[in-house]
């Protein structure tokens, strides 16, 4: 199965973030998340890469593909907005911050599949 990507809403009114997937069982829980068949883990978390994708080119940072799993409710210390995020790149992972650069934004929805 070839990469897919999936835009997300990190929180309400923020902008779309992108996110690509490789693993073949993951992109089959996100598409089922989409059609309402999964609806526990529905919120996106991964690790964060504080640099810009070719696949996520409007936000400074994006989510390892590897990393990223869904879960039904988040450790307070990994949820934060994407703005957020994007502004504290260089406090991931210090004072209790996203520990391990785990972001999980426990407002977070999957959008739509791109390239569909």
């Amino acid at each position: 199965m070839a990469p897919a990507l999936f835009g997300l809403q990190p929180s309400p009114n923020e902008d779309e973030f992108v996110f690509r997937l490789d693993d073949e069982e993951r992109i089959r829980q996100a598409r089922a998340i989409l059609a309402g068949t999964e609806t526990t883990e529905v919120h996106v978390q991964g690790r964060v890469v504080a640099e810009t994708a070719d696949h996520n080119p409007e936000w400074n940072f994006h989510l390892e593909p590897a990393s990223i799993t869904f879960f039904a409710t988040a450790d307070d210390d990994c949820d934060a907005t994407g703005h957020y995020v994007a502004t504290q790149l260089d406090s991931i992972g210090e004072e209790g911050f996203l520990p391990d650069k785990i972001w999980a934004p426990a407002r977070s929805r999957i959008t739509r599949e791109i390239g569909a």
